[in-house]
């Protein structure tokens, strides 16, 4: 397998202006790690990384500091930070929790979801299904799922209007983020359709202000998202 840092960046990182440079590095190596170009057992290297992001070595050690708090990597003295992701034992306890969390979050925001919240919940998971009917799976097809599930379940979160639920479901999203769930639908047609039908039904549910329904599925998504990555794990240790 060709070494992640031989890989170059095709296009700049898009950021906002308040996004520092470890944040950057944070956010692209996670990336890398979620879609698989950085197996587990990788050794992240200060030098190759400062030198591929065109940076100095104090932001880059700030970013794997972030992700060794988040438990993605270990870091050893001279010898950099190795990617050893959650133990499948973690994943699942992680998943107990968020399951309960983001099934209250969908109750609440099937009482208190706005129209513009509506429309971007809905918009997210077609733009997906229209992505997976055109393209099938490939690399593309992995970004257009990361992008539109980060936009469903954050546009749920912010329309349960309660930014306590709010601070806990992304603490637990640092220490499993929620997008590593694609590694394990890639190459699987019938796991990729039966997540775009979950977010179907959730959205139902909420559009119709169902909201012990709502909780019932969103915990149903998250317990079987968060299994199928611990399986996948398991596979791949």
């Amino acid at each position: 397998m060709q070494s992640w840092v031989n890989r170059t960046i095709e296009e700049p990182l898009v950021t906002s202006s308040n996004e520092s440079m470890s944040e950057r590095v944070v956010a692209e190596l996670q990336h890398r790690i979620i879609v698989g170009t950085i197996p587990v057992g990788t050794w992240l290297r200060h030098d190759a990384i400062a030198q591929e992001f065109g940076t100095s070595r104090t932001p880059v050690r700030e970013a794997l500091r972030i992700m060794a708090a988040q438990g993605l990597v270990t870091i050893e003295p001279n010898r950099g930070a190795r990617v050893n992701g959650q133990s499948s034992q973690d994943m699942r306890e992680i998943g107990v929790v968020r399951a309960e969390l983001e099934g209250l979050a969908a109750s609440l925001a099937a009482a208190h979801i706005d129209d513009a919240q509506a429309e971007r919940m809905t918009a997210a998971w077609q733009d997906f299904n229209d992505a997976f009917e055109d393209t099938g799976p490939g690399e593309e097809l992995a970004e257009r799922w990361m992008e539109s599930n980060e936009t469903f379940h954050s546009t749920i979160l912010e329309a349960s209007g309660n930014r306590y639920l709010q601070q806990a479901i992304a603490d637990l999203r640092r220490k499993l983020p929620h997008n590593i769930s694609f590694g394990a639908y890639a190459g699987s047609s019938r796991l990729i359709a039966r997540n775009m039908a979950e977010h179907q039904a959730i959205a139902n549910a909420i559009l119709a202000q169902d909201a012990d329904q709502a909780r019932t599925l969103m915990k149903g998504h998250i317990r079987s998202s968060v299994e199928a990555v611990a399986h996948w794990n398991e596979r791949s240790t």
